[in-house]
């Protein structure tokens, strides 16, 4: 479990950055608070200076046997190897159960690309990154509904994950899940639960992950109606919503764009091997 001060340093490493840059990082802060993070392996890797600075951090996220990764170094202390360093110390222990190691960075990061090639990262894929500031036009679908999810759920979301992201799980996996992550909720159609997303809210933003629907209820408006219904909620509260969707899902893509949502950045993701 990372400790508050590790947070803050992290957190503010992510500012320089994003402020140098001008790009926007993904850190799937809800990952990084769980608080069995990195006791039963290391998720989590740090480079100090002599005075204590964080000079760079790698965090691994776990997504079935598929591991990406985020690498972030101060931009005053690149070019002198700590990213590799890091990423050296993570694949070691992660490469042998990852199926793939993925890399990711902003699309407009030309140090986070740069980086990439320079190791011999492929490009696997491109995500969209989605925000809504305004409330969305009205569209409701009778029957529909959100709930909060319970530990009941987990074999549900368990196979909404594998069927509707291709993640490598198996049913031996399941008994790993012991508790529902913050702000999942599933998505319900006359009582039946056919799909599930997580709501992750911080300062004015709101972060919509891991939305699916079971395959035979897409293209029916249920989407489109859950998307209303939570951005209209969190908009009106003040919140700015993002998302992300990979480029080549025009499907969602299009979802997206009904409920309101623009196209603003990117996120690339790099397939490593040593």
């Amino acid at each position: 479990m990372l400790v508050p001060e590790q947070r803050k340093a992290i957190h503010t490493l992510q500012q320089i950055i994003e402020q140098e840059e001008q790009v926007k990082l993904k850190m799937n802060w809800e990952m990084l608070a769980q608080k069995d993070r990195s006791e039963a392996v290391t998720e989590d890797y740090f480079y100090y200076n002599e005075k204590g600075d964080l000079l760079g951090y790698l965090a691994i996220y776990r997504f079935g046997k598929k591991v990406e990764s985020i690498c972030l170094v101060e931009p005053e202390s690149r070019l002198r190897g700590i990213a590799k360093n890091l990423l050296n110390q993570a694949y070691s222990d992660w490469h042998q159960q990852a199926t793939p190691f993925l890399i990711n960075c902003p699309d407009q990061s030309t140090s986070g690309k740069g980086f990439c090639q320079a190791i011999g990262a492929t490009h696997q894929f491109t995500e969209h990154q989605m925000v809504c500031r305004e409330i969305p036009m009205p569209y409701t679908k009778e029957g529909v509904r959100i709930r909060p999810a319970v530990s009941k759920d987990l074999e549900t979301i368990f196979y909404l994950d594998k069927e509707g992201f291709g993640l490598t799980l198996t049913a031996e996996d399941l008994p790993a899940r012991t508790e529902v992550a913050n702000g999942m909720y599933m998505i319900e159609v006359n009582g039946q639960s056919v799909g599930k997303l997580r709501l992750e809210q911080r300062n004015q933003e709101s972060w919509i992950y891991g939305f699916v629907l079971q395959k035979e209820e897409r293209g029916k408006g249920f989407g489109r109606a859950v998307l209303t219904d939570v951005v209209h909620r969190e908009v009106s509260n003040g919140k700015i919503v993002w998302l992300d969707v990979v480029t080549e899902n025009e499907q969602a893509l299009s979802l997206y764009k009904k409920c309101g949502f623009t196209v603003e950045g990117a996120q690339a993701y790099y397939k490593y091997e040593a």
